[in-house]
Protein backbone atom coordinates (compact mmCIF):
# COMPACT_ATOMS: atom_id res chain seq x y z
CA UNK A 1 0.00 0.00 0.00
CA UNK A 2 1.09 3.86 -0.80
CA UNK A 3 2.42 5.62 1.61
CA UNK A 4 0.54 8.65 2.97
CA UNK A 5 0.99 11.11 0.67
CA UNK A 6 2.56 9.93 -1.76
CA UNK A 7 -0.32 9.30 -3.45
CA UNK A 8 -0.47 10.88 -7.51
CA UNK A 9 -3.36 11.92 -9.31
CA UNK A 10 -3.81 9.92 -11.91
CA UNK A 11 -6.51 9.95 -15.05
CA UNK A 12 -9.98 8.74 -14.20
CA UNK A 13 -12.39 7.65 -16.35
CA UNK A 14 -15.72 8.37 -14.85
CA UNK A 15 -17.87 6.32 -16.34
CA UNK A 16 -15.86 2.90 -15.32
CA UNK A 17 -16.12 4.10 -12.04
CA UNK A 18 -19.64 5.41 -11.94
CA UNK A 19 -20.68 1.69 -12.97
CA UNK A 20 -18.42 -0.16 -10.37
CA UNK A 21 -20.02 1.90 -7.75
CA UNK A 22 -23.54 1.28 -9.05
CA UNK A 23 -22.52 -2.85 -9.72
CA UNK A 24 -21.19 -2.97 -6.33
CA UNK A 25 -23.20 -0.62 -3.87
CA UNK A 26 -25.74 0.36 -5.87
CA UNK A 27 -25.33 3.88 -5.90
CA UNK A 28 -27.00 5.45 -8.81
CA UNK A 29 -24.53 6.84 -11.28
CA UNK A 30 -25.64 10.80 -11.14
CA UNK A 31 -24.13 10.59 -7.44
CA UNK A 32 -21.12 9.08 -8.64
CA UNK A 33 -21.18 11.71 -11.37
CA UNK A 34 -21.81 14.85 -8.97
CA UNK A 35 -19.24 13.59 -6.71
CA UNK A 36 -16.51 13.47 -8.56
CA UNK A 37 -16.94 17.06 -10.23
CA UNK A 38 -17.73 17.83 -6.34
CA UNK A 39 -13.84 16.16 -6.14
CA UNK A 40 -12.71 18.59 -9.04
CA UNK A 41 -13.48 21.90 -7.02
CA UNK A 42 -13.49 22.65 -3.14
CA UNK A 43 -16.72 23.80 -3.37
CA UNK A 44 -19.81 23.64 -5.98
CA UNK A 45 -23.14 25.72 -5.73
CA UNK A 46 -26.35 24.30 -6.77
CA UNK A 47 -26.80 26.20 -10.15
CA UNK A 48 -23.13 24.95 -10.59
CA UNK A 49 -24.41 21.73 -10.53
CA UNK A 50 -27.08 21.66 -12.25
CA UNK A 51 -25.46 22.89 -15.27
CA UNK A 52 -22.87 20.28 -15.26
CA UNK A 53 -25.10 17.90 -14.78
CA UNK A 54 -27.28 18.60 -17.16
CA UNK A 55 -30.48 18.73 -14.77
CA UNK A 56 -32.66 20.69 -13.68
CA UNK A 57 -32.30 23.14 -10.30
CA UNK A 58 -35.43 20.78 -8.28
CA UNK A 59 -33.62 17.57 -9.58
CA UNK A 60 -30.38 18.93 -8.82
CA UNK A 61 -31.54 20.11 -5.06
CA UNK A 62 -33.11 16.41 -4.67
CA UNK A 63 -29.87 14.76 -5.84
CA UNK A 64 -27.44 16.85 -3.25
CA UNK A 65 -30.08 16.13 -0.51
CA UNK A 66 -29.80 11.83 -1.53
CA UNK A 67 -25.66 12.85 -1.32
CA UNK A 68 -25.57 14.87 2.58
CA UNK A 69 -28.08 11.57 3.92
CA UNK A 70 -25.42 8.90 2.22
CA UNK A 71 -22.35 11.08 3.53
CA UNK A 72 -21.14 11.69 0.38
CA UNK A 73 -21.18 15.70 0.49
CA UNK A 74 -21.89 18.48 3.36
CA UNK A 75 -22.95 21.75 3.04
CA UNK A 76 -20.14 23.93 2.61
CA UNK A 77 -19.43 26.76 5.44
CA UNK A 78 -21.22 30.42 5.11
CA UNK A 79 -23.49 29.19 2.22
CA UNK A 80 -26.47 27.75 1.94
CA UNK A 81 -26.05 26.51 -1.57
CA UNK A 82 -22.74 25.44 -2.04
CA UNK A 83 -21.63 21.41 -1.12
CA UNK A 84 -18.09 20.05 -0.74
CA UNK A 85 -17.44 16.76 -0.90
CA UNK A 86 -15.86 14.84 1.84
CA UNK A 87 -12.79 12.99 1.41
CA UNK A 88 -12.77 9.89 -0.21
CA UNK A 89 -12.12 7.45 2.23
CA UNK A 90 -14.93 9.07 4.59
CA UNK A 91 -17.34 8.81 1.20
CA UNK A 92 -16.45 5.07 0.70
CA UNK A 93 -16.80 3.81 4.29
CA UNK A 94 -20.31 5.86 4.23
CA UNK A 95 -21.25 3.97 1.23
CA UNK A 96 -19.64 0.40 2.41
CA UNK A 97 -22.01 1.04 5.60
CA UNK A 98 -25.07 1.46 3.99
CA UNK A 99 -24.28 -1.30 1.77
CA UNK A 100 -23.66 -3.45 4.88
CA UNK A 101 -26.69 -3.06 6.43
CA UNK A 102 -28.90 -3.47 3.50
CA UNK A 103 -26.78 -7.42 3.15
CA UNK A 104 -27.21 -7.97 6.93
CA UNK A 105 -31.09 -6.88 6.50
CA UNK A 106 -30.97 -8.73 3.54
CA UNK A 107 -29.60 -11.86 5.61
CA UNK A 108 -32.10 -11.72 8.38
CA UNK A 109 -35.05 -11.65 6.12
CA UNK A 110 -33.66 -14.32 4.42
CA UNK A 111 -32.75 -16.33 7.65
CA UNK A 112 -36.53 -15.81 8.63
CA UNK A 113 -37.84 -17.20 5.68
CA UNK A 114 -36.46 -20.05 6.38
CA UNK A 115 -37.26 -20.40 9.69
CA UNK A 116 -41.02 -20.00 8.34
CA UNK A 117 -40.57 -22.45 5.63
CA UNK A 118 -39.37 -24.79 8.10
CA UNK A 119 -41.78 -24.43 10.89
CA UNK A 120 -44.85 -24.57 7.78
CA UNK A 121 -42.95 -27.81 6.26
CA UNK A 122 -41.94 -30.20 9.22
CA UNK A 123 -45.62 -31.00 10.37
CA UNK A 124 -46.18 -32.48 6.49
CA UNK A 125 -43.02 -34.63 7.07
CA UNK A 126 -43.56 -35.73 10.07
CA UNK A 127 -47.41 -36.89 9.35
CA UNK A 128 -45.81 -38.67 6.64
CA UNK A 129 -44.10 -41.06 9.33
CA UNK A 130 -47.15 -42.24 10.15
Amino acid sequence: MPVPGSLKRQPINMDEIAQLLERQFNLPTMETRAYLEMLERNRVDLDELAETLALSRSETWDLVQTMISRGLIIRAPGSKEAYSPLHPRMTMTNIFKIYEKVVVQDLRDRRATVDRMVNLLTPIFDERKN
